[in-house]
Order: structure tokens, then C-alpha cells, then sequence
């Protein structure tokens, strides 16, 4: 992957070709690799059904070849990689849906084959949302699951905050790689690429699109053994990765939330439909452990260890006084019959130690 050859060319010339991904698929499988589609002839062109206009577009990518030998050597200046469809290392699962990326760039550590889960939900999510994604990646990662998500504002960011606790964590993008998109994650972008990976099949640089966010929600759902919706709209992109999800035959779960919550609409319905209820990530991985262990022969459950820590017993006591649900400190010290200051030493250390998350306005929740 370190040198440009001359199939990843060919790999790279056949993704851009501005034609949709599932007729490109089609054509790659009948031709038997990008190398044999590009040495064609107009007779077999034709033959697959092309249409003149497309064969003037093939003819005219063949010529731009020779400029993307600079153009990739700009790309592994930047850190940044990629894996084709023709590599032994592009991601065994995307391959089984219908329209899979030829390409997949990414930066960081190649994470992309790794038995993942997909934790997706609302850019304007509850704070018991936000807590709930946190928890749940947080506990997929102990348990040795890659927790997959879109590096959204709201669930994608809680779910990427939970799993990044004690491990790594996967953002596929709307947009490419080099883009951190939504600005504001940029140090949730910068910590992805230090312990996890970056990923996208739109070529550097690509700035955000409205259109371009379904395409990359098949990814995440593709990639992944399942789907996890902690809240969702009645119509929202993430009831849309669900749907993909259901179309590539993988999981689908969700997160039950308020009665006549606009934001649990959404994962109300799937229940409804079938969707498997969670209440904690235990009842994912008992659904997915069976398919993560025979389609995957590498993957052992808790392959992700959390550092024994040993807490002295008012910590214990403290701790087992806090849930997912924030509770302030004055409440904490008055249930505990101490003193704000001296719960908020005991508070601190159980932070540090990963077992607490402080939230604005001195409030608090566990994280496992």
C-alpha cells in the first residue's frame, strides 16, 4: 500500500468516473478487474449496454490516467491512503452490498475489516441520548467491537467520545478525509486520527454536499455487523442508514426514549417494525456475538481490555450513587451526607480513573 502501482491507478481512474456506483460494480464484476475494463475495446463497451456518451467518458478517463501518479504521491504526503476493491485488504463485509465504493481513502490506523457496529442518531439529541451513545459505544468497545459512526454533531459524537474511553473508533464521512466536517468536532477529528481511523470514498478535496451524506451512510451501515439508532426523527438520515442496513441483511437495533418524544419517533417505529430493543450494550452483543464469531475467525470477545482499577470504598459508594442520567452535585453531596467539597475530590478521582464523566454544570454521570 506504501508504493503507487499501476492496478491502484486504474482502481482510482474507474471511482471517478462520474457514473452511479452500482452500474460501475456491475461493469467491474463482467469485466473481471479495472485493468481488463480499461484495456477494452468500444465492441465490448457496448456489448456491456454502455452508452455512447459513457464510452466518450471512458475513452477520456483512460487519457487522464498519467495525472493521478502526482496526484497520489500528494495524498500519501498528506498521510492519507487508500484501499480498492481489488485489494486483498478492502473490507470483506462492504464488499457484499450491491453498490459498494471502489475506493475508500482514509487516515489514521486501517480499522476498516475490524467486526464493528454502527451507533448513529440525531445532530439535535437529548442529553439522554447523548449519554445513552456514550454508554452503549463504551461498552461495544470493551467488549472488543469497532464503534462505527458519521462524526456528527450530537449521537455520532457521543458515540465516537464513548468508544475513544478505552479504545478506537471508526468516522466514515460525508465529505473527504482531509475535511474535518462539522468544525466544531475538529479535536474530536484530530483524536480519531490519533487513536482510530478516518475514512471516505469521496477524493480530496470534497467539501460537504447535502446529497453526498446518504451515499456515506451505506458505508457505515455496509461496513458494519449491525446498526444501533439511539434517536431519530420520523424522517432522519439515520432512519435511512437503518434502511440500508435492512436492505445489506445486517442488524438493526434501537434505543426506546420518551413517550412523544419527536426525537424517539423514529426509534419507536423500528422497535415497532421489528428493530431489536436495547437497553444496554449487552443486549447488542448478544444478538451480534454469534455472527461476529463465525464470519469473522480473527475476532475474540474482549480483545479490549480496561485497566483494573481498584477504588477504595467511598468511591465504590459515590459511584454506585450515580446512573446515565446526570445528577447534580449538590444533589450527590446532600444523598451522601458529605460535604460539596469532599464529593467533588472523590467525583474527580473517579474521573480520572474513567468511571464518571463531569457534564456542564457540575453534573455528573457513570460511563460503565
Amino acid at each position: 500500500m506504501n508504493r503507487i502501482e499501476a492496478s491502484q491507478i486504474e482502481s482510482l481512474c474507474f471511482h471517478l468516473l462520474p457514473i452511479h456506483e452500482g452500474t460501475k460494480y456491475s461493469w467491474w464484476q463482467q469485466s473481471g478487474s479495472c485493468k481488463q475494463f480499461f484495456d477494452a475495446d468500444h465492441a465490448f463497451y457496448r456489448q456491456l449496454g454502455i452508452s455512447l456518451e459513457n464510452i466518450h467518458i471512458i475513452e477520456t478517463a483512460k487519457q487522464n490516467q498519467p495525472m493521478l501518479v502526482g496526484y497520489m504521491e500528494r495524498l500519501k504526503q498528506q498521510g492519507i491512503q487508500l484501499v480498492s476493491l481489488e485489494d486483498t485488504l478492502y473490507p470483506a463485509r462492504l464488499k457484499e452490498i450491491h453498490d459498494p465504493p471502489m475506493i475508500l481513502f482514509y487516515k489514521g490506523s486501517y480499522l476498516l475489516d475490524k467486526p464493528s457496529i454502527a451507533i448513529v442518531g440525531a445532530r439535535k439529541c437529548s442529553e439522554y441520548g447523548y449519554q445513552a451513545a456514550m454508554e452503549l459505544a463504551y461498552g461495544l468497545t470493551q467488549a472488543g467491537f469497532l464503534v462505527v459512526s458519521g462524526m456528527a454533531r450530537g449521537i455520532d459524537e457521543g458515540a465516537h467520545k464513548g468508544a475513544l474511553k478505552i479504545g478506537e473508533t471508526l468516522a466514515v464521512l460525508g465529505n473527504s478525509v482531509d475535511i474535518c466536517y462539522p468544525k466544531q468536532n475538529s479535536r474530536l477529528y484530530e483524536e480519531i486520527l490519533e487513536k482510530g481511523c478516518i475514512t471516505s470514498e469521496f477524493i480530496p478535496p470534497t467539501q460537504p454536499r447535502d446529497y453526498q451524506f446518504p451515499k456515506r451512510n451505506r458505508i457505515i451501515s455496509g461496513l458494519t455487523l449491525g446498526t444501533v439508532v439511539v434517536e431519530a426523527a420520523e424522517r432522519s438520515g439515520s432512519l435511512i442508514t437503518a434502511r440500508f442496513a435492512l436492505e445489506q441483511n445486517r442488524e438493526v437495533f434501537a434505543v426506546p426514549g420518551n413517550l412523544g418524544s419527536a426525537l424517539s419517533c423514529g426509534s419507536h417505529k423500528l422497535i415497532q417494525a421489528g428493530a431489536k430493543l436495547v437497553m444496554s450494550a449487552e443486549d447488542i452483543i448478544q444478538e451480534i456475538m454469534p455472527l461476529a464469531s463465525s464470519h469473522i475467525s480473527n475476532f475474540t470477545n474482549n480483545c479490549t481490555k480496561i485497566p483494573v482499577q481498584i477504588l477504595d470504598k467511598v468511591e465504590i459508594m459515590v459511584y454506585d450513587n450515580l446512573s446515565w442520567q446526570p445528577k447534580e452535585l449538590v444533589n450527590i453531596a446532600t444523598q451522601m451526607n458529605m460535604t460539596e467539597m469532599n464529593i467533588e475530590k472523590i467525583l474527580l478521582k473517579l474521573e480520572i480513573k474513567g468511571f464518571i464523566m463531569r457534564l456542564p454544570g457540575r453534573r455528573y454521570v457513570r460511563l460503565n
